[in-house]
């Protein structure tokens, strides 16, 4: 977990330079440009649980997350719900977005400032990670977006949650603003209609 080990410890202090004010800039007007993403994933959780899957992005808005087994989750979201779905359960939980990581990713716009705040900025072989913070709850948890450079690329994410827990997830030949059918973004409720009532 090279990106967060090299995140400031929650209480240090850290001044942007002019420079990583204009990665920042960069690195908000690619993201803004965004507006689909197709691409394999690899999720790796504090302990070591290793998970696989394809993830779809349509901004503003929806996202999915389609683990392929023996993973049972699935991941939906569509407006200000997120959704986890247990499939060898058949349990449902929503999640207001507002309060996950993937609410950030699928924002109509995204902005490096104001409710988000960036702590730092670390330029390390060919990367570039900034470290994200919720700037009215800094102690809340962590969140580090990794690009390469040269064209920039989003790579992976890493959210650090309030408990510590680590989950990082990596593109593998990510496919930007792409075709995604709209049907991948559906989820059926009825079909676990008894455990939503």
């Amino acid at each position: 977990m090279a990106l967060v080990c090299a995140a400031l410890p929650a209480r240090a202090e850290y001044r942007l330079s002019d420079r990583d004010r204009a990665d920042i800039a960069r690195i908000e007007a690619y993201l803004n440009g965004i507006e689909t993403v197709r691409s394999e994933f690899v999720q790796l959780v504090s302990g070591g649980r290793v998970s696989r899957g394809t993830l779809y992005i349509e901004r503003p808005d929806r996202l999915r997350l389609d683990y392929k087994k023996p993973d049972a989750t699935q991941v939906y979201a569509s407006g200000t719900w997120l959704i986890h779905v247990d499939t060898a359960l058949e349990a449902v939980t929503h999640v207001p977005i507002n309060m996950t990581a993937a609410g950030f990713l699928v924002r109509e716009r995204i902005r490096l400032g104001g409710d988000i705040a960036v702590r730092r900025v670390v330029r390390r072989n060919g990367e570039i990670t900034l470290d994200l913070v919720q700037a009215d709850d800094p102690e809340e948890g962590r969140f580090a977006l990794t690009f390469a450079e040269g064209p920039l690329r989003l790579k992976n994410w890493t959210v650090v949650d309030a408990q510590g827990v680590t989950t990082r997830v990596d593109l593998i030949s990510p496919a930007f603003n792409v075709a995604v059918p709209r049907e991948v973004f559906v989820f059926d409720e009825r079909k676990y209609d008894r455990e939503l009532q």
